[in-house]
C-alpha cells in the first residue's frame, strides 16, 4: 500500500473509532440529559464474561435482601434462561409486576428467588453511585479527548493512529461498564466492544515506543488481532443462536483481552532490556509504568471477580485509567519524557517520609491519651491543648528537617553536585581568557561531574565558516575528531533554535535528505546530546556529550547543567574574544597612531597650502592689473625709444633735432626703470609671502611681513579702504615668516571683505613682554555675539557658498598657537572688529 493510499486509510479507520466512542458518550448522557423511570433487575450485580455476581441486594427493607440474597452470590439464570438473553435486550425478560425467576448459587449451592423488576432512574440511584458514574463519563470523554488531540498533532505518526483507536474503543467501554443506569443498546455494544480492547492494545504496544522485529517480520499480526476481535463481537452477539453456549464466547472475549493485555506488558519489559543504549528508554519506562498503575488493578479485580467471585465493582478502576494514554500521548508529542524513574524514587522517598512523620504524631496522640487517662487531665483544657501543639511543633520540625537532608541525600545526591559544579564553573568563567582554558573547563565538568563517557566542544571558526572541534575527551575515532559542519548545514537551523538536540528529534522531519544529513552527525560523533552555545542570536559552538558510563540517560537535571554550561561559555568565549581583540589592537596601537599622526600632518599642509593658493587667487586679478600699467607703459617707451634713437642715427649726433632726442630717450630710461622696478617689487612680495619654508626659522622683521601683505592686496584697497599704519618700535622675532605672512593676508583680506568699497583698517604694533602685539581693526560691521565663539572652527563661513573656504581663521588660530602665541577676536555688533595676535620672541613649538 502506497503512502498516500497508507494515510487515508488511517483517516478513515481513525474517523469511524472516534464516532464510535462518541456515539457511545451521547446514549450514555441521554438519561441524565432526559431522566425516565426504567426497569432494572431488583439487585445491583457486577461482572466479566460469564460470571455475574451480586454486588448489592438493597437495604434490608428490599425484596431480594428479604428473600435471603446476599452481596457475593452469583447468578446463574433468569427465568431459567442464559443472563446474556437479559444483556442483550432487557425489555424481553423484564415486565413491569411480574415476578421473574433467579438462579443464584452460593457456596456451590443453588437456590431460586421469584423476584419482581423495579423502577429506576438517574435521580433516584445513591450518591455515591451518581458520583461514579459521571466519574466514568468524564474519564471516557477525557481519553477520547487525548487520543484525538495526539492524532491531530501528529496524523502522519502510526503510534498516533494506534494510540486514537485505542483510546477511542476505551472511551466506549467506560460509557458502557456501568449497569444501574439503562443505556440503550448498552449491553449488546459492550459485548462487541470488548475483544476491540485487546487487538487495539496490541496495536499500540507492537507499534510504541519500538516496533519489535518480529512484528516487522510479521505485518499479517495486527489485521490477524483485528479479525479475530470481530469475530468474537459478532460471535457475542449470535453466539446463542448458532447452539453455543452463551457464555462461551463472552467468556472467550475477555480472555482474548486479557491475554493480550498482559502479554502486550511483558513483551514490553522485555524489550526495554535491550533498550539501554537506544533511545526510546524513557519512553518504555512512562509506558511501563503506565501501564502498571492502570491495566493491572483493572485486570486484579476482574480476575477476583472471576475466581474469588468478590463483588467490589471491577470498573472502579477506571477511573485513573487515563493515566495510561496521558503518558504515552505525551511521549507522542514531546518525544522527550520526563525522568520517571526520578520521579518514582522520590514519590517513594517522601512518601515514607510522610509515614515516617504520621508515626510520630500517632505516637504523641498515643502518649496524649496515655497521660490525659492516667493522671486525669481534661482534654478540653487550654492550656493542654496549646502545651500538645507546642511539643507537637517541636518534634515535627527537627525530624522534617532531618527528613528532608536524609531524602536529598539519598536520592538528589546528583542535584547537589550539579549545583557545586554549576557554582564553580560560573566561578572560573568569570577571568577564563583562553579558549582552549574555556573548552578544557567544559570538559571536566561533563566527564567528571555528570559521569559521561566523552564529551566534545565544537567552535564556530568565523574565518573559514566551519564548526570544528576545539576541544575533547575520552575515546574518540578519527572520524569523530575530524568532523567539520558548515554553516549551511541543515542541523545549525535546530541548533539556532536554542534547545539540545538528540537523534530523535529528527524523526519528525519531513525532508528526507535534511534527517539524514542530522542523523549522519550523531552516528559520526556517536554521542546522544548536541547542546548550542549561543550569545543572542550568533552559534559560538557545540557542546558533543556521550552517554552516561552508567548506562542511564541524560536526564532533566542533566540538560540543565548543560544548557547553565552552554550559557556561561558563550559569556567567557565572548569574553575571550574581545580580549584577543584589544591585545591585537594594543599591539598596532602605536604604529596606527604614528600613521594617523602622519596623515593629519599631510592633510594640515594640504589645507594651509590650498587656502594659501585660495588667498593668492583672490590677488591674482589685482596684481595682474598692477604688473600690466608698469609693463604696458614699458612697451610704449621702447617704441618711442626705437623713433628716437632712429632720429638721432639720421641727425648724426649734431643739430637741435639730436639734442630733443637724447633728451626724450633719458626720459624714457628713468620712466622704464621706474616701470621695471616696480614690477620687480611686485614679483618680490609675491615671491616672498608665497614661499614653503616651514622647516625653516627665521629672524624676520613683522613690518617687512605687514608692508609687503599690505602691498599684496592694494588693489584691494585702491576702492576707498583706507589702511593707517600705528607701528611701535618692534625688536626682531624668531619665526616661521611664510606661515605668519598667510595669518596677516587672512585677517586682511577678511577685514576688506567685511568693509565692502568704504572704511578704515589698523594696523598697530607694540612690544610685550618676551614678544610683540599685532592688531588688526576695521570699522566694519561687527561680528554678531551667537557666532563670535565659532568663527575659529573649522569650515565655518558667513559668507556665500563659493565666496570662502571657511580655513582661513582656522589656519590662522592654528599657526599662531604652533608659534606659541595667542590670537582672539574683539568685536562689537555695528562697531568694527579687532583681532589681536601676541607672539614670543623666540619660537620654539614643539610640533610644527
Amino acid at each position: 500500500m502506497n503512502p498516500t493510499a497508507t494515510l487515508r486509510f488511517r483517516r478513515v479507520t481513525a474517523a469511524f473509532a472516534v464516532s464510535w466512542a462518541l456515539v457511545a458518550i451521547v446514549l450514555a448522557l441521554l438519561p441524565i440529559v432526559y431522566p425516565q423511570d426504567s426497569l432494572i433487575l431488583p439487585f445491583q450485580t457486577t461482572g466479566v464474561a460469564g460470571t455475574v455476581i451480586v454486588q448489592d441486594p438493597g437495604p434490608p427493607a428490599a425484596a431480594a435482601a428479604a428473600a435471603g440474597v446476599e452481596a457475593g452470590d452469583r447468578l446463574l439464570t433468569i427465568d431459567g434462561g442464559s443472563i446474556y438473553r437479559f444483556i442483550l435486550n432487557p425489555s424481553d425478560v423484564l415486565h413491569l409486576g411480574r415476578p421473574n425467576l433467579y438462579e443464584f448459587e452460593r457456596g456451590g449451592r443453588a437456590y431460586t428467588v421469584a423476584l419482581k423488576p423495579k423502577m429506576c432512574s438517574i435521580a433516584t440511584i445513591p450518591t455515591w453511585w451518581a458520583a461514579l458514574y459521571a466519574g466514568l463519563l468524564l474519564v471516557s470523554v477525557i481519553y477520547l479527548a487525548i487520543g484525538f488531540v495526539v492524532w491531530r498533532l501528529r496524523p502522519d505518526r502510526a503510534e498516533a493512529w494506534a494510540l486514537v483507536l485505542f483510546c477511542s474503543t476505551m472511551s466506549a467501554q467506560l460509557c458502557l461498564s456501568f449497569d444501574w443506569v439503562p443505556i440503550p443498546l448498552a449491553g449488546p455494544r459492550m459485548l462487541f466492544n470488548i475483544p476491540f480492547i485487546g487487538a487495539t492494545v496490541f496495536h499500540l504496544f507492537s507499534t510504541y515506543p519500538v516496533e519489535p522485529g518480529w512484528v516487522v517480520r510479521r505485518r499479517g499480526l495486527r489485521p490477524l488481532m483485528y479479525a479475530l476481535a470481530f469475530a468474537l463481537g459478532i460471535f457475542s452477539l449470535g453466539g446463542e443462536r448458532l447452539g453455543l453456549p452463551p457464555v462461551l464466547i463472552p467468556t472467550l472475549a475477555f480472555c482474548f483481552t486479557i491475554g493480550i493485555s498482559l502479554a502486550c506488558i511483558g513483551f514490553l519489559a522485555h524489550e526495554r532490556r535491550h533498550m539501554r543504549e537506544g533511545g526510546s528508554t524513557d519512553r518504555a519506562d512512562v509506558m511501563l509504568l503506565g501501564a502498571l498503575v492502570s491495566f493491572v488493578p483493572v485486570l486484579l479485580i476482574m480476575v477476583a471477580q472471576m475466581i474469588l467471585r468478590t463483588s467490589l465493582p471491577w470498573y472502579v478502576a477506571l477511573l485513573w485509567f487515563f493515566t495510561f494514554p496521558l503518558a504515552v500521548g505525551y511521549g507522542i508529542l514531546r518525544r522527550q519524557l520526563f525522568e520517571i524513574r526520578v520521579v518514582a524514587k522520590s514519590s517513594a522517598a517522601y512518601g515514607a517520609a510522610t509515614l515516617a512523620i504520621t508515626g510520630v504524631f500517632a505516637l504523641l496522640i498515643t502518649f496524649a491519651d496515655a497521660a490525659v487517662s492516667r493522671f486525669n487531665v481534661s482534654a478540653q483544657s487550654r492550656w493542654f491543648q496549646i502545651s500538645f501543639l507546642f511539643f507537637a511543633i517541636l518534634a515535627f520540625n527537627p525530624l522534617r528537617t532531618r527528613m528532608q537532608r536524609l531524602v536529598d541525600r539519598v536520592f538528589d545526591r546528583d542535584r547537589s553536585a550539579y549545583r557545586v559544579a554549576v557554582r564553580e564553573i560560573s566561578e572560573a568563567m568569570v577571568s577564563m581568557l583562553s579558549m582552549k582554558e574555556i573548552g578544557d573547563r567544559i570538559l571536566i565538568a561533563l566527564t567528571d561531574t555528570m559521569g559521561v563517557e566523552r564529551a566534545m566542544v565544537l567552535l564556530f571558526d568565523a574565518e573559514h565558516g566551519v564548526l570544528q572541534p576545539a576541544g575533547s575527551r575520552g575515546d574518540w575515532d578519527d572520524d569523530a575528531l575530524d568532523t567539520v559542519l558548515p554553516a549551511d548545514h541543515p542541523i545549525v537551523t535546530y541548533l539556532l533554535a536554542r534547545r539540545a538536540l538528540s537523534r530523535l528529534d529528527f524523526d519528525d522531519e519531513t525532508d528526507a535528505e535534511v534527517r539524514e544529513a542530522c542523523r549522519d552527525v550523531f552516528d559520526t560523533l556517536e554521542v546522544e546530546l548536541l547542546v548550542p552555545i549561543l550569545f543572542g542570536m550568533d552559534l559560538l559552538g557545540v557542546i558533543a556529550v556521550g552517554h552516561k558510563l552508567s548506562g542511564e540517560r541524560l536526564g532533566v537535571d542533566d540538560r540543565q547543567l548543560l544548557r547553565t554550561l552552554a550559557n556561561q561559555s558563550a559569556i567567557a568565549i565572548e569574553n575571550a574574544k574581545a580580549y584577543d581583540e584589544i591585545a591585537k589592537l594594543n599591539a598596532t596601537l602605536e604604529a596606527r597612531v604614528d600613521e594617523r599622526t602622519q596623515a593629519l600632518r599631510e592633510a594640515q599642509t594640504q589645507l594651509v597650502q590650498s587656502e594659501k593658493m585660495a588667498s593668492l587667487g583672490q590677488l591674482v586679478a589685482g596684481i595682474a592689473h598692477e604688473l600690466n600699467n608698469p609693463i604696458g607703459f614699458v612697451h610704449a617707451n621702447l617704441q618711442l625709444m626705437d623713433e628716437y634713437i632712429r632720429k638721432l642715427i639720421e641727425s648724426k649726433g649734431a643739430g637741435p633735432d639730436a639734442d630733443r632726442a637724447r633728451e626724450a630717450l633719458a626720459k624714457l630710461l628713468v620712466r622704464s626703470r621706474e616701470g621695471t622696478a616696480r614690477v620687480k617689487k611686485i614679483v618680490e612680495d609675491l615671491r616672498t609671502f608665497s614661499r614653503v619654508d616651514q622647516a625653516d626659522l627665521q629672524e624676520v622683521d613683522v613690518h617687512d611681513g605687514l608692508d609687503r601683505t599690505i602691498s599684496l592686496i592694494e588693489p584691494r584697497l585702491k576702492d576707498g579702504i583706507h589702511v593707517e599704519r600705528e607701528y611701535g618700535k618692534l625688536p626682531r622675532i624668531r619665526c616661521y615668516a611664510g606661515q605668519l605672512n598667510q595669518v596677516f593676508m587672512n585677517l586682511l583680506i577678511n577685514a576688506c571683505d567685511a568693509l565692502g568699497k568704504k572704511g578704515t583698517i589698523w594696523i598697530r604694533t607694540r612690544p610685550i613682554e618676551g614678544g610683540v602685539r599685532v592688531e588688526i581693526e576695521d570699522n566694519g560691521p561687527g561680528i554678531p555675539a551667537e557666532i563670535r565663539s565659532r568663527i575659529f572652527d573649522p569650515f565655518f563661513t558667513t559668507k556665500p557658498v563659493g565666496k570662502g573656504t571657511g580655513l582661513g581663521l582656522s589656519i590662522s588660530h592654528g599657526i599662531v598657537e604652533r608659534h606659541g602665541g595667542r590670537i582672539w577676536v574683539e568685536s562689537e555688533q555695528g562697531r568694527g572688529t579687532k583681532f589681536v595676535i601676541e607672539l614670543p620672541l623666540d619660537v620654539t613649538p614643539a610640533e610644527t
